[in-house]
């Protein structure tokens, strides 16, 4: 059989199929590849703070994506060190949720490592839509 024959026994919609099932595997393994950790010491941060009309939802989101137990975790709110926390470890692909202490006016948060981590995060703020509940 000649391509010819093989490209036009083909119909337009099974190719279509075909072109989608191939984009589609191609965007999972993509994804499945980039979530495998590669460095041995790496921490993501997420520092949010919703103001709502009476009170401020706020929390600081820690994950340790790297390949190796984090250790002496020390985590300073607004560069004070009145308002610190310490975790003594973190595990890898564990997240642990704190909770801001009271009286921090949650402009950044400061986190150090035992492994030589040190990073300096500012909280954000969700983008607020008409017709949401906090807007």
């Amino acid at each position: 059989m000649s391509k010819r024959k093989i490209l036009t026994k083909l119909k337009r919609p099974e190719a279509i199929l075909t072109f989608l099932i191939i984009i589609v595997g191609g965007v999972i393994v993509y994804n499945l590849i980039i979530s495998i950790p590669t460095r041995n010491y790496s921490l993501e941060i997420d520092a949010l703070k919703d103001p709502e009309s009476l009170l401020v939802n706020s929390r600081v989101v820690l994950k340790n994506s790297g390949t190796q137990p984090l250790n002496d975790i020390i985590v300073v709110y607004d560069n004070n060190v009145k308002y610190n926390e310490k975790i003594n470890k973190i595990k890898p692909g564990e997240t642990i949720i704190l909770s801001p202490p009271s009286g921090a006016s949650l402009n950044n948060v400061n986190i150090k490592t035992k492994e030589g981590i040190d990073i300096n995060k500012e909280f954000r703020s969700p983008i607020k839509l008409p017709g949401m509940i906090g807007s």
